[in-house]
């Protein structure tokens, strides 16, 4: 900036200085301090103007306003005087204009802290480094240090202050692949002024793992912590956390999302994208304009009116930018989704990612999405506006590198938004069409797509001087609407357009006068309200009964749920293809079966229609009941002999489901009862433990009477529970179920909850009364002749010895339990329940450290004939933990066969599994790798989502122990991200321990501590992993001469360990109490 008319420029960083045309102004001539704080102050200021009052109020706080104004005159006076005296002019200079108070009015004065500023912000943006150097040094110290301390100083000091800094990080941060050993100079010099700056300690942990200094960058980030705690009592921000993370776990992988079964794109590219049936017509310029805004916006929203074509013209703007994202284009449809919580569940579902648990799973998704490119199209958002508003500002906050293409009758109102409204095709003039040459009324958009459509009904069908007057008075009429257009092109096939007009102005009364002030979305409902003239009697009562469904159907649901008077049900095929024929009901072919489903527009002029007719309570009744008979017939609780689960068949009506949920929760809240309890396994195995919680709890508040569904619904509130890794209010609810049992139920029923009971029990790691609860079932059973309970309670002993790691008593009791099965009936219903004992100790880098492989397998119950292969698959776990690996490997065998036999791949998958995990610690890696991926392939095929991620971790953990580190730790992180997604606790706990026996292979000591420490803390509810994890700990901070840490960890795993008795968890904390931190402890590292 050039020097003013009075040749000013004033620094005020480092000290204060004036300069009256290049010289400066001796410090001695300035006899007052005011005079200098007065000058800068005005210097500072927005516009180097103040208001009189707040200069005052800054200057003499303390005094009258009487005496404090003519103070400011003679601090003014002095100053003016001050710089006449060094050459400056008068005119103009620190003048007083009304209530405002001047530096200079003949123009901005040059000043070294607005240069700085204005430097600092265009080097942040564009991080070059030689802009940032140039920043970096126009800071020539802390704002006029000499002056001080005010409020009106301080504040903008630390300010100032503060961007240097940010300025000398962000230097660091693009020097430092070039040239780490400065960057950790330059960041040095930034937490020597600041110590517990963390944006500069992000840095250094970044640089120094980048120098493969990795142990360093944790330690710093260990040392953080402690100067936080010392210092203010608090942890790191979140970013800090989750760097640390990213270095201790890795950073999430930068291979692309894995694309959904069965979804494949053009080319085999990355992504979803639907493939339209029909070519794109008419919205050439629209299709340019959107594309240029995708080029800088990051968030773009088509508005529009429903039918005005924001979906078509999304989907073609998608296809044509989609080699512009590495990571593909996804497209993901709303309309279904009927609840804000359930908006990141569908983006979710598209990506193949599993959605986080509340409050996290917007978060999750950025975790997975961190380091992607990718385009996301969220399409019909209007009737979740808040909810995708909040998804995308944080999605975009989070993922430089992710682009949103949303489509809504409204803009979503999120930060960074551009709009792009989705205008009508164009239209012909009104003059008459003798007088326009068909062949350029053939070229507009809105006749083109009207022709093109109806010769897809009716072949042959073209624009001519016969039809040309109709079809241009449909499409102005029609406003150019492309649904309205569409919806209109398929009636030709039994009407001429001149016919349809005819029809179209009873229907449309509101354009009589032309479409003046008619709005788009009017256009539309007369489009429908005259679709639906044009319909039968019958084929109007079934559309609007179709609009019961909500994302789909099948013919089945539509004969079950719509076949009332006046239908028949022979008749409900045909009215439902002719509705197909129609354009008003959408088929689409699924494997051998065909699913029906109406566009969103189209079902709700339905349901209003429903409304109107009165039938709405009566179909909402009878969906309700046809998808309650559907939940019912895949409870695997109802199952007799061999309990086969099939979660996927739910998925595809999930949000009719969901519909009945809501509607019974507010009319029949038994029925509500009824389907949670039924549904509560299907939400336990597809990972949607979060969302089934919430509907548990809400159909128990709904319905507190003490029935058979609301004990069931209780026991499987336990199950969701466990996935979210809580068990705080496990016995409270089956307390609850047992007494609601000895109130109404029969014998067996009590047997059965009592059992329930017991498992619950072991669950909380309460063994003394799990064992108790088990006899005391046993003697009873026992006595009564009970042979299936006797199996049973022998069962659950046997599972509390697992828990004690003593092998051979569990043995015993499982041996028992077989005895007790070959004596009871096969057609006894289930009773079994089947828990799985899932950490093991595994043999790694010269130590028996803790890995869980499976997680607690909670509410599933078998019957005789599966009950056998658990039970050989409980004795093969308690061979192992006695060391005897090769009977281990033949009983668990057995137990895969048994079964294969059955057809149980639930079970199958589980087994083959746990084979794979003794073979990989055997060191037959090649079978365990044949017998782990069988496993996930069962997983995969079966939607066991949680399941398939269990295997995979294994299987990093064999590439790790085969000597494919790196693979295996980048295998481990991305399903850690998996169960993050999910916001399974005990999932991603599971996956620590894993890692935490990864990096011990690696050689990474304190990053193994880590991740045994992380591992603690997830595991939490589950007592005898978290005490596995806290005497990992403390073994390893012993190696690593951290004696206190050691010390404090020993005691939290004697809390645990003292009380439950664990064999070999005992035996190595007495080993540890034994020796001293400087001991060799490798000793008691490899000992039992």
């Amino acid at each position: 900036m050039k020097p003013t008319q009075c040749g000013l420029r004033i620094q005020l960083l480092g000290s204060f200085i004036v300069y009256v045309n290049g010289n400066a102004v001796e410090n001695s001539h300035w006899r007052l301090q005011k005079a200098k704080a007065v000058v800068a102050m005005l210097a500072l200021a927005r516009g180097q103007r103040g208001r009189r009052e707040q200069v005052l109020d800054h200057l003499w706080p303390d005094m009258e306003p009487v005496a404090a104004a003519r103070n400011l005159h003679q601090t003014l006076y002095v100053a003016r005087r001050t710089l006449a005296g060094a050459g400056a002019g008068r005119d103009g200079l620190l003048a007083i204009r009304g209530e405002v108070v001047v530096l200079d009015d003949t123009g901005p004065v040059d000043v070294d802290v607005l240069q700085f500023e204005r430097s600092a912000v265009a080097a942040l943006a564009t991080g070059v480094e030689a802009s940032l150097r140039d920043a970096a040094d126009l800071y020539s110290g802390d704002l006029l240090p000499d002056l001080p301390d005010a409020d009106w100083l301080t504040t903008r000091r630390d300010e100032l202050r503060e961007i240097h800094r940010e300025v000398l990080v962000k230097l660091a941060s693009t020097v430092a692949q070039r040239a780490p050993e400065e960057a950790l100079v330059i960041l040095t010099h930034v937490l020597e002024s600041d110590p517990l700056h963390e944006g500069a300690v992000r840095a250094q942990m970044v640089v120094l793992a980048g120098m493969g200094r990795r142990s360093e960058a944790l330690a710093r980030y260990e040392r953080l912590v402690d100067e936080l705690l010392d210092a203010f009592g608090t942890d790191p921000d979140t970013r800090t956390m989750g760097l640390f993370r990213e270095l201790l776990t890795g950073s999430p992988p930068e291979e692309r999302l894995h694309q959904p079964a069965g979804v494949t794109g053009e080319d085999d590219a990355i992504g979803y994208l639907p493939s339209p049936l029909t070519s794109f017509i008419g919205r050439e310029r629209e299709l340019v304009d959107v594309e240029r805004l995708m080029g800088h916006a990051r968030l773009l929203t088509l508005t529009g009116a429903g039918g005005s074509g924001k979906t078509r013209l999304a989907l073609e703007a998608a296809k044509t930018v989609r080699p512009e994202y590495v990571d593909g284009v996804w497209f993901v449809d709303l309309a279904a989704v009927g609840e804000s919580l359930l908006v990141a569940d569908a983006v979710a579902e598209v990506l193949g990612l599993d959605s986080g648990a509340a409050p996290s799973r917007v978060q999750a998704l950025v975790d997975q999405l961190r380091r992607r490119s990718l385009l996301l199209v969220l399409d019909n958002c209007e009737h979740l506006l808040a909810a995708c508003a909040q998804l995308v500002v944080v999605l975009l906050d989070g993922c430089p590198g992710v682009k949103v293409l949303a489509t809504s009758r409204e803009p979503l109102h999120a930060d960074g938004e551009y709009t792009y409204r989705v205008p009508s095709l164009p239209l012909p003039s009104a003059m008459r069409t003798d007088a326009l040459d068909l062949a350029v009324l053939g070229r507009l958009p809105s006749v083109r797509l009207f022709v093109e459509r109806a010769a897809q009904v009716r072949p042959g069908f073209a624009l001519d001087a016969d039809n040309a007057q109709g079809v241009t008075e449909l499409c102005r009429r029609l406003d150019g609407m492309p649904l309205a257009l569409e919806l209109a092109a398929a009636r030709t096939a039994v009407l001429e357009p001149a016919e349809i007009v005819q029809r179209l102005g009873d229907a449309l009364s509101m354009l009589g006068g032309g479409t003046s002030g008619v709005t788009r979305h009017q256009t539309l409902r007369g489009t429908l309200e005259w679709s639906h003239e044009l319909l039968t009697k019958p084929e109007q009562v079934l559309l609007r009964r179709l609009s019961v469904f909500a994302g789909g159907f099948t013919l089945d649901a539509v004969v079950s749920v719509c076949a009332d008077a006046p239908l028949q049900q022979i008749e409900l095929l045909d009215l439902l293809a002719k509705l197909v024929d129609k354009s008003l009901v959408v088929a689409e072919r699924r494997g051998a079966g065909t699913r029906y489903r109406q566009l969103e527009t189209v079902r709700q002029f339905g349901h209003e229609n429903l409304d109107h007719a009165g039938e709405a309570a009566q179909l909402a009744a009878a969906h309700c009941a046809y998808f309650l008979a559907v939940a019912e017939s895949h409870n695997p609780e109802r199952a007799t002999g061999v309990v086969i689960e099939q979660p996927k068949v739910l998925d595809r009506e999930h949000d009719n489901l969901r519909a009945a949920l809501r509607w019974s929760c507010a009319h029949e809240p038994e029925t509500a009862l009824r389907l949670a309890a039924s549904l509560w396994r299907f939400w336990f195995v597809r990972g949607h433990a979060v969302e089934g919680a919430r509907w548990v709890e809400r159909a128990l508040a709904v319905a507190p009477d003490s029935t058979r569904p609301r004990a069931a619904a209780l026991i499987g509130l336990t199950g969701l529970d466990s996935r979210q890794g809580r068990s705080d209010r496990h016995r409270a609810l089956g307390a609850e179920a047992l007494a609601i049992m000895r109130e109404i139920g029969n014998p067996d029923e009590v047997a059965m909850a009592r059992l329930i009971e017991t498992s619950l029990a072991w669950s909380t790691f309460d063994l003394d009364e799990a064992e108790q609860l088990a006899a005391d079932v046993h003697t009873e059973a026992v006595e009564g002749g009970r042979p299936e309970h006797a199996a049973a309670s022998s069962w659950l002993l046997g599972q509390c010895a697992l828990s004690r790691e003593d092998g051979p008593l569990a043995a015993r009791h499982l041996n028992t339990c077989l005895s007790e099965l070959a004596q009871s009936e096969t057609s006894t219903p289930p009773f079994l329940p089947v828990i799985t004992p899932s950490l093991q100790l595994v043999p790694i880098a010269g130590r028996l450290v803790p890995c869980v492989e499976e997680t607690l397998l909670l509410g599933r119950r078998v019957g005789v004939i599966q009950a056998k292969g658990y039970v050989l698959s409980a004795i093969g776990y308690a061979a192992r933990l006695s060391m005897d690996t090769q009977s281990a490997i033949s009983v668990i065998t057995d137990a895969a066969e048994h079964f294969a036999e059955l057809g149980d791949d639930l079970a199958k998958a589980q087994t083959l599994h746990q084979l794979g995990c003794i073979l990989r610690d055997c060191g037959d890696h090649s079978a365990a790798d044949e017998a782990l991926s069988l496993a996930r392939e069962l997983r995969l095929g079966l939607g066991d989502r949680r399941g398939e991620l269990l295997t995979e971790i294994n299987i990093a953990l064999l590439r790790a122990m085969g000597g494919d580190i790196a693979r295996g730790l980048t295998d481990a992180r991305r399903c850690l991200s998996g169960f993050e997604s999910a916001g399974d606790q005990v999932g991603m706990g599971a996956t620590l321990t894993i890692l935490g026996a990864a990096e011990l292979i690696s050689g990474e000591v304190r990053a193994a501590r880590e991740m045994y420490r992380l591992a603690a803390e997830r595991l939490d509810p589950w007592r005898r992993h978290t005490g596995w994890q806290r005497l990992m700990v403390a073994e390893l901070s012993n190696e690593l001469g951290d004696p206190h840490r050691a010390a404090r960890e020993i005691d939290r795993a004697g809390a645990i360990f003292d009380r439950t008795r664990c064999v070999i968890a005992g035996q190595r904390l007495a080993a540890l109490r034994r020796r001293g931190p400087d001991d060799d402890v490798e000793t008691a590292l490899s000992s039992r």
